[in-house]
């Protein structure tokens, strides 16, 4: 069973992005993007059973981690492409359950896990490592064979509800697959009830 994963993208404390759709919940989108812990709650609320959070290494940014970490009673993973080394290890001291940082530099925290990019995966061999995040670059999963017993994580692919039921036909060693700004759309079932809930909570 492929488990799905929303992300969170956040920088100097605020969230990037925000949902989207329905033109009269704009107040909803302000909202959510000066809220980046309300929009974290969200994500929880809609039965999703862990959060990951692309990180840039800024205090604000640290703070807003580890308050999420206390709110939130899922595991909480984060991301970072940096590639100075102090910035790693110090995102690798936030109280999370993992950590994914390039592959390029992965072997300087042992615990973490390389994210490797779908163009340069000829380059690299899976099997040194029990986990790997594949960055496909907005490609497609379908008929993609990935050949390896290591465990595998996606990001980055171009992915709706019936890819993610079709992926789960696929005999692969892909078991999670994490959600990107494709998330805060109207592609997956159940968002536009969203709408209807928060415009009931908030009032707008």
């Amino acid at each position: 069973m492929i488990l799905p994963i929303p992300s969170l993208y956040v920088e100097n404390g605020k969230s990037k992005y925000s949902i989207s759709g329905l033109p009269e919940f704009k107040k909803i989108e302000s909202y959510f993007k000066n809220n980046p812990i309300e929009l974290a709650k969200l994500f929880r609320e809609e039965n999703n059973k862990s959060l990951l959070i692309h990180i840039d290494v800024s205090n604000e940014t640290f703070d807003l981690v580890n308050k999420i970490n206390e709110i939130l009673d899922i595991p909480i993973q984060i991301l970072t492409e940096s590639e100075n080394i102090d910035e790693l290890i110090r995102s690798s001291q936030l109280s999370t359950s993992r950590i994914f940082i390039p592959i390029k530099n992965s072997h300087i925290i042992p615990s973490s896990i390389p994210i490797i990019k779908i163009s340069k995966l000829k380059e690299h061999s899976l099997d040194p490592f029990k986990r790997v995040m594949i960055d496909f670059e907005q490609k497609n999963l379908k008929n993609i064979n990935l050949g390896s017993e290591t465990k595998i994580s996606i990001i980055n692919s171009k992915c709706n509800t019936l890819d993610l039921i079709e992926m789960n036909q696929i005999d692969t060693n892909i078991d999670s697959v994490y959600l990107g700004k494709e998330y805060y759309g109207v592609h997956f079932a159940g968002q536009l009830l969203w709408r209807i809930a928060e415009k009931a909570q908030f009032a707008i």
